[in-house]
């Protein structure tokens, strides 16, 4: 459709634009040109197109490309724009489960429904954590400060010998200095963490009870050890060696 608009500008010899010109332009001037309202969609439908892509144009002229209108350009002025994120390569890896990936993903774009947000629906009666009872449940409070959270990763990093803070866990591992592999190993057990604090969180909302965070740790060891033993290559350099075998992730 965006041709069609740029055949009017700049091909006048076409027997389409001839046509045009002759039934519906009738001389008018395409940039100021508005269709009535007793003609076809089809001609419709390529007024609408005119006005979505007039910014791209700038005295009849199309700026967005030298060598003038193409569909590459006009996709790209027509798509909605979205600010480059920092997570996408953490989520999306090899390691984890997709069950966690795509809850980690909803956690990233805070799209989950929590109380919070069901308040402000007036759905909920209270904002209050479900897992600890002492904060507004949020994105940043349920996957990040809540305490129940705060046990599962404590106890996982005591376990996998490493730190994990009370922050962005998923960037931080991501783009920290561990091999590949402890990477890949780390970032399934902090998505699997957050699928088991998330599926947990609705279990207190519907059952009234939860697993202790010792029990959820257990469960996330057991899905590690199967996630590294299915995956293990014969050439693991000595420092990941060493360090599956320090968390008893490799026997």
């Amino acid at each position: 459709m965006g041709k069609l608009v740029w055949w009017i500008y700049y091909n006048p010899d076409r027997l389409w634009v001839k046509w045009v010109n002759q039934i519906y332009l009738k001389g008018q001037n395409w940039d100021d040109y508005q269709p009535g309202t007793d003609i076809s969609w089809g001609w419709k439908s390529v007024c609408r197109i005119k006005d979505k892509l007039a910014a791209g144009y700038s005295n009849g002229q199309w700026v967005l490309d030298t060598k003038g209108y193409t569909i590459k350009s006009g996709y790209e002025l027509l798509r909605q724009k979205f600010h480059t994120v920092t997570w996408h390569k953490q989520i999306w890896n090899t390691w984890c489960i997709p069950k966690h990936q795509f809850i980690a993903w909803l956690v990233a774009r805070e799209a989950l429904l929590l109380k919070e947000r069901l308040l402000s629906l007036g759905i909920a009666a209270d904002a209050e954590c479900l897992l600890c009872g002492k904060g507004i449940e949020n994105h940043i409070h349920l996957f990040q400060t809540c305490e129940y959270a705060r046990k599962i990763y404590d106890e996982l990093g005591q376990l996998l010998d490493v730190a994990l803070p009370a922050t962005d866990l998923v960037y931080l591992i991501g783009s920290g200095q561990h091999s590949q592999l402890k990477k890949g190993v780390l970032l399934c057990a902090v998505l699997a963490a957050q699928y088991h604090i998330w599926i947990q969180r609705n279990q207190a909302r519907v059952a009234g009870c939860i697993l202790r965070p010792t029990l959820v740790v257990s469960q996330i060891m057991k899905l590690l050890k199967m996630r590294v033993s299915s995956r293990l290559l014969p050439n693991l350099v000595s420092r990941d060696v060493m360090w599956l075998s320090s968390v008893k992730l490799y026997l």
